[in-house]
């Protein structure tokens, strides 16, 4: 499980507000694939796979709307988490594992977006903050 207290905080309060809807989602994936409720992990699978596409896609126009230059970069790492995630899906629909998914985000996804964020989410927002003149993010 990830807290709140645990999630790194950047300089676009959209992002936060993104990534904590996100944290809250993999904690009711993790909860229902330990309980073992098959069908609610697949429900929020999908709702945590539709959030990441949304997430990834917001972030990525915030991203080339700036001319962040490190945009191939950040865009080529939203694109391997997604295919990875994509998988799982995949994975998930055809075994009906749920040890798979506490594997996946205890293993993986909790260190992961973590990381992600205090690395790449953190200069990409701090140059999003620097160089944006109009309107909010």
């Amino acid at each position: 499980m990830i807290t709140q207290e645990q999630l790194p905080m950047v300089a676009i309060p959209s992002m936060n507000d993104t990534h904590l809807e996100e944290i809250i989602i993999v904690n009711k994936l993790d909860n229902a694939a330990k309980n073992n409720d098959i069908s609610a992990v697949s429900e929020i699978l999908n709702e945590l796979l539709e959030h990441t596409i949304e997430h990834f896609s917001t972030e990525n126009e915030m991203m080339e709307k700036a001319k962040f230059p490190a945009y191939d970069t950040h865009k080529a790492e939203h694109d391997r988490h997604l295919h990875e995630l994509k998988a799982l899906v995949k994975y998930f629909e055809k075994t009906k594992d749920p040890r798979a998914i506490t594997i996946h985000i205890e293993g993986n996804l909790e260190k992961w977006l973590i990381h992600h964020i205090q690395t790449m989410d953190t200069v990409t927002a701090q140059f999003l903050a620097q160089n944006h003149t109009a309107g909010s993010y």
